[in-house]
């Protein structure tokens, strides 16, 4: 008897389930959920600079993979108006972003690009341009030597951040007026 109904069940359950090719069918008509791909991360900071000026950095990256994605900073008042915008290749700054990061990766650093990489924060510690020369030791100038030694006799914040392999690219900010002064390089000897 107990065989009769343990049957029975076996049975009534197997009539319940759908045929092996109705199972097939019915789910490639299900449409797969779309796969999570991409490199579109984002990052923010307050930043406080020296004589009592707040600022925002902004960095983020837009692309279908971390490799080739393209990385933009951003430099904003506390009002929300941008004074500074760059975009870069992540390959082309081996310094901030590795070429085999995953999103994850992208995203810590990301957060790291923003971080001031000068140290005093000051425009003042930029190397001073001689007069004749073409350019200030150890610095590829992005501005005329006036407007580099302005920014430098004002002392005012200095935000630099990596823009190459080696270099650091710095942005002399004054109020709601930034301008990108060029890059620090390493000596060569």
């Amino acid at each position: 008897m107990k065989r009769v109904t343990v049957i029975a069940c076996v049975l009534a359950l197997a009539a319940c389930q759908p045929a092996a090719e109705d199972s097939k069918t019915a789910q490639a008509d299900i449409p797969a959920p779309p796969v999570s791909g991409g490199c579109d991360m984002q990052a923010s900071r307050d930043w406080s600079a020296v004589g009592s000026q707040y600022y925002v950095i902004e960095a983020e990256t837009r692309g279908e993979t971390c490799r080739e994605a393209v990385a933009t900073l951003r430099i904003e008042t506390t009002e929300g108006q941008t004074i500074f915008t760059r975009e870069y290749p992540t390959a082309q700054i081996p310094l901030a972003f590795n070429p085999n990061s995953d999103p994850t990766g992208v995203r810590n650093e990301l957060e790291a690009w923003i971080v001031n990489t000068s140290e005093t924060q000051r425009a003042s510690e930029l190397p001073a341009w001689p007069a004749r020369a073409e350019r200030p030791p150890g610095f590829q100038p992005a501005a005329t030597r006036g407007q580099y030694e302005a920014a430098r006799g004002a002392q005012g914040p200095l935000f630099c951040y990596p823009d190459g392999g080696e270099s650091n690219a710095c942005v002399a900010l004054a109020g709601a007026n930034a301008t990108l002064l060029g890059s620090l390089t390493p000596e060569r000897e």
